[in-house]
């Protein structure tokens, strides 16, 4: 067995994340205003010797990243009610990529900061059932509070996820803009799925 080769691929994903995780995303236009207007949130990345398990932002309010922060795992939003779309990814030896793709409702105080626990995503669905699964389903997640007091608090949210990739949306707008992508809405879900119109969903 060639150990060199099944640490080759994890150790650059690590090396890529760990630089690409001082990238912030910022959702709002202008200049940068001080945390104690914002709320910060953050993604996590852990690390097993040959495994990873990873969130990132892929959207807040169907506004996502540029190329430059689009793997950071940071966010500064202003403070009110907000949607917000996030990956899961997990990598062991040699493969590996986003399992689920959750988006959930928060409401986001300025001052406070809000992270996303390691491994606290759980699932409607198995994982090997999400592989024969083309719709969405149902997950929880657990968010850490800490309240301008400096008071912590754990919160779980409700969420909307689907398998292996793909954008949320509540209108067109939210998805690429592209002329022949649309935001198709899911029956019994609070959010649709971008797609191709000629696809359907």
């Amino acid at each position: 067995m060639d150990i060199t080769r099944i640490l080759k691929k994890p150790m650059a994903l690590c090396i890529f994340c760990c630089l690409s995780a001082c990238g912030t995303f910022v959702t709002y236009t202008g200049s940068e205003l001080p945390d104690e207007e914002v709320a910060t949130f953050h993604c996590y990345s852990r690390y097993y010797f040959v495994y990873m398990e990873s969130c990132r932002f892929q959207a807040i309010d169907g506004v996502r990243p540029g190329v430059s922060v689009m793997f950071g795992n940071t966010s500064k939003i202003l403070p009110g009610s907000h949607w917000i779309e996030i990956a899961f990814e997990k990598y062991f030896g040699g493969g590996g990529g986003v399992t689920d793709v959750c988006a959930f409702d928060m409401d986001l105080e300025p001052n406070a900061g809000y992270q996303v626990l390691a491994h606290s995503l759980t699932t409607e669905i198995s994982h090997l059932a999400k592989h024969q699964h083309h719709d969405f389903y149902g997950g929880t997640m657990d968010i850490e509070i800490t309240l301008p007091s400096g008071a912590r608090e754990i919160r779980r949210v409700h969420a909307t996820c689907s398998p292996f990739g793909g954008s949320m949306c509540r209108k067109d707008d939210d998805c690429v803009h592209h002329p022949d992508i649309r935001c198709f809405p899911k029956d019994g879900f609070p959010f649709g799925q971008c797609g191709f119109k000629d696809a359907g969903q």
